[in-house]
């Protein structure tokens, strides 16, 4: 008997191969000046983050901790599972302007399309009751507003599943949307979310990473 990585190897190569090519597409899709362009993910959280990640080329494809990985697994094997292999590659794009003028192109890249919903799919070892996320419900919102569908957040975490359904009327609106993106874009909202600076590559570098003390908000 011996210690081997035959088979983690295959499934870590696997992983690499999808996720850069998810990266690249989040990465091509970036403009942080005008014309303003992004992923849904990508405004969604801290500016300066994704101004490192796009001057400094530090995406990265592996995961590094159990619970990324246990995420990737999951969404990979139910688009398997709804959609078939390969799964689809979804890419929509959608034209926002806030009430400066200022325009920002959008794109979603939802995980399942399934006749007129949009479904994301979530790992998190965060407990049932603390679900959805606010990040999370966002995400679905604005895929549900580019999409013009109905959403569902499917959640698996270690304490069991949980499934919520947003009928089309809680997407958010075209002027949510765009504030959001004005946030990001604009105001260069740095970090969005407290809790992001915890699980930054550039919390030792970076001069507005916020301590663990001064963190209200726990794990993404």
């Amino acid at each position: 008997m011996r210690n081997e990585n035959k088979v983690w190897e295959a499934i870590l190569d696997k992983i690499y191969e999808v996720q850069r090519e998810v990266l690249e597409k989040i990465s091509s899709s970036l403009s942080l000046e005008k014309p303003y362009s992004a992923s849904v993910t990508t405004i969604l959280h801290c500016y300066t983050r994704a101004r490192f990640d796009k001057k400094y080329g530090l995406y990265r494809p592996i995961p590094t901790n159990i619970n990324t990985l246990l995420g990737l697994l999951f969404d990979f094997t139910i688009k398997v599972v709804l959609q078939g292999y390969p799964p689809p590659d979804h890419h929509y794009v959608k034209e926002y302007e806030d009430s400066d003028g200022n325009k920002y192109t959008i794109h979603a890249g939802p995980d399942v399309v399934l006749g007129d919903e949009v479904v994301e799919l979530k790992y998190t070892s965060m407990p049932l009751e603390k679900i959805p996320l606010e990040h999370h419900e966002l995400q679905l919102k604005i895929y549900m507003n580019i999409l013009d569908k109905s959403g569902r957040l499917v959640y698996l975490t270690p304490y069991g599943v949980k499934e919520i359904y947003y009928s089309r009327e809680e997407a958010l609106t075209d002027r949510e949307v765009a504030e959001l993106a004005r946030q990001f874009f604009i105001e260069k909202k740095s970090p969005r979310y407290d809790w992001e600076c915890q699980y930054c590559l550039y919390k030792s570098l970076c001069p507005l990473y916020r301590k663990p003390e001064e963190v209200s908000q726990q794990e993404p």
